[in-house]
């Protein structure tokens, strides 16, 4: 399952060294919803990230959220230092 992570530029800056988001780690099931979360916080980085199907969803946050309960490990092209291309930011 496709789902989006934002995060600050900091969060993701610290997913780079560690090469993992620690848990739990949250996210939305569609890209409306992130960029609609990215914007009342201010965090500008969707990440986009394959969870697993059987991911349990979130209570509350329109029902179209998932959070897994353990640390995921970033996908390799994440971690590298060249990362603009496989970000998004939103406007």
């Amino acid at each position: 399952m496709t789902v989006y992570h934002v995060c600050s530029v900091s969060q993701f800056e610290r997913y780079q060294n560690s090469g993992m988001i620690l848990a739990p780690v949250r996210a939305w099931e569609n890209e409306f919803q992130a960029a609609r979360f990215s914007r009342s916080t201010h965090r500008p980085i969707i990440l986009r990230l394959k969870f697993p199907n059987d991911a349990p969803k979130c209570f509350g946050h329109f029902n179209q959220a998932r959070e897994l309960p353990y640390s995921f490990k970033l996908p390799s092209d994440l971690r590298r230092k060249d990362h603009r291309k496989t970000i998004k930011v939103a406007e």
